[in-house]
């Protein structure tokens, strides 16, 4: 029997978008039918370059049905990046929605299901890939080349398995409003639901207010969720902070919502706390790729709103040197880089400390910055501090072998005067040991993702890029700031 059926929830509506809606006993049968077609086509990678919507999900589950590799395509990928994902993974079927289909130079063929196109693909090698690989998740990484994780269908249901458990939501609404190509979405808004009798709603990005990887049309992601009346949500640091100045400017979230999970970046505890206050339920969590998403998360009867809360059920971890090590549930490995192949353990990249149960995110290894009285300092937690002021759009902190940290701001507001922008940052370092505080600033007149070159496609600032853009501005800084105290 399919993991997501169950008798008791057969007349339950499981999936919904604007077209359509399948009960659990429609959803068994929609899955069948395009695990038939799959099978007929007798290949073994699929890629799925597609909006979200029904037919994404039905696609995905179809693949794990038919035994065969799923690789879903963000539909905020470059051209490049797409034809990298493409050509790396060696997919030899694309199932393609009708947008993204008039984006390739080749015509695409209809499918026997409405809006759902697709094209044969003829690799010229397969890939080098781990057993068991079921899914090739994509991430952009900093410099912009995608790296693909594989991952076992296993690994992924065993994720969402927990976070049902922890969770605890039976028959949750839940509102997908990242893209499904983001692991986190298709395992914790697809998958985990479905295990608990709940209905997902994907929304596409028209209705999301989105454009690729961007929220452009802010009011109808609003307008969406009060449609909608979702128990639950997953969110980004970004929308997060949004959705807080959204509350504060008079948009009432719906009651209706329960659990609202921020991950994908650091968020400091004076905004969940603030969003807390106006109404959104807002708990944070910690994951990556190769643990097949979720690692920890806070909830409703597990909670410190300064951490990213505690492991969940299916995952161990320890620190070396500070970096959080994990183990428990791992990707297989890296495509095409065997050496990587069967990990026992998962080095991270992040710094962390415990306190008791509850994982608390320092930054990143490589970002750690040594100012020059010798002090580590970890840009993140600057830039959470300086981004829960809802002040700035963007924030990057800098000052390796520097005698001060500096800020790069993006300002949120562009006529925000000079003194305003000073009574922020003063605001901020009161709560800060002296050796992190902003001792000067500077802002860019444009948005980085506005700049090529320096945010990768999803969203990601690429530090070295930016220092290396605004390399002449900063020196002049810290040079001004030397005579001015000489």
């Amino acid at each position: 029997m399919m993991w997501y059926f169950s008798q008791k929830w057969q007349h339950n509506v499981a999936l919904a978008d604007a077209d359509n809606q399948l009960t659990y006993n429609e959803l068994v049968n929609a899955v069948e039918t395009r695990r038939a077609w799959l099978a007929d086509q007798k290949v073994s990678r699929v890629a799925l370059f597609m909006d979200n919507s029904i037919e994404w999900a039905l696609f995905d589950l179809a693949c794990q049905q038919a035994n065969i590799c799923c690789v879903p395509v963000p539909v905020f990928f470059s051209a490049q990046q797409t034809e990298y994902l493409l050509q790396a993974s060696a997919s030899e079927l694309l199932v393609v929605g009708p947008t993204q289909a008039n984006t390739l130079e080749e015509v695409s063929k209809q499918t026997p299901f409405a809006k759902v196109l697709f094209q044969r693909l003829h690799p010229s090698a397969a890939p080098l890939l781990p057993a068991g690989t079921h899914k090739i998740t994509f991430t952009s990484g900093t410099t912009g080349t995608p790296k693909g994780v594989c991952l076992s269908n296993e690994s992924q249901l065993t994720v969402a398995r927990s976070l049902a458990s922890t969770i605890g939501l039976a028959q949750v609404k839940h509102l997908c409003l990242l893209p499904l190509a983001t692991l986190l979405e298709n395992i914790a808004g697809i998958y985990a639901p479905l295990m608990v009798g709940g209905t997902v709603y994907l929304a596409s990005q028209a209705e999301r207010g989105f454009q690729g990887s961007r929220l452009t049309q802010p009011q109808a992601m609003l307008s969406l969720i009060s449609l909608q009346q979702p128990n639950s949500i997953i969110l980004v640091p970004e929308l997060l902070a949004f959705m807080v100045l959204a509350c504060q400017q008079g948009w009432q979230p719906p009651a209706s919502l329960e659990f609202i999970a921020v991950g994908g970046g650091k968020v400091s505890a004076a905004l969940i706390e603030q969003a807390r206050a106006l109404g959104l339920p807002v708990f944070q969590g910690y994951g990556l790729s190769e643990c097949a998403s979720v690692v920890s998360l806070n909830t409703n009867n597990a909670d410190q709103p300064s951490s990213a809360g505690k492991l969940l059920p299916h995952a161990q971890a320890r620190l070396e040197n500070g970096e959080l090590i994990v183990s428990g549930n791992l990707f297989l490995g890296y495509m095409n880089q065997p050496e990587s192949f069967y990990p026992t353990e998962f080095a991270t990249g992040d710094l962390v400390s415990f306190e008791g149960d509850y994982l608390h995110i320092e930054g990143r290894c490589k970002n750690v910055l040594i100012n020059s009285f010798g002090r580590n300092i970890s840009p993140e937690w600057i830039e959470a501090e300086l981004m829960a002021s809802q002040c700035f759009r963007s924030v990057i902190v800098f000052g390796e072998a520097k005698p001060f940290c500096g800020a790069l701001l993006v300002l949120a507001k562009a006529d925000m005067p000079h003194n305003a922008i000073q009574a922020t940052i003063d605001k901020v370092n009161a709560g800060l040991p002296d050796y992190a505080q902003i001792g000067d600033w500077l802002v860019s007149s444009e948005p980085l993702e506005q700049i090529e070159g320096l945010i990768t496609s999803t969203g990601k600032p690429i530090r070295n890029a930016i220092l290396s853009h605004f390399h002449d501005r900063i020196e002049t800084m810290y040079e001004m700031n030397q005579c001015a105290n000489f």
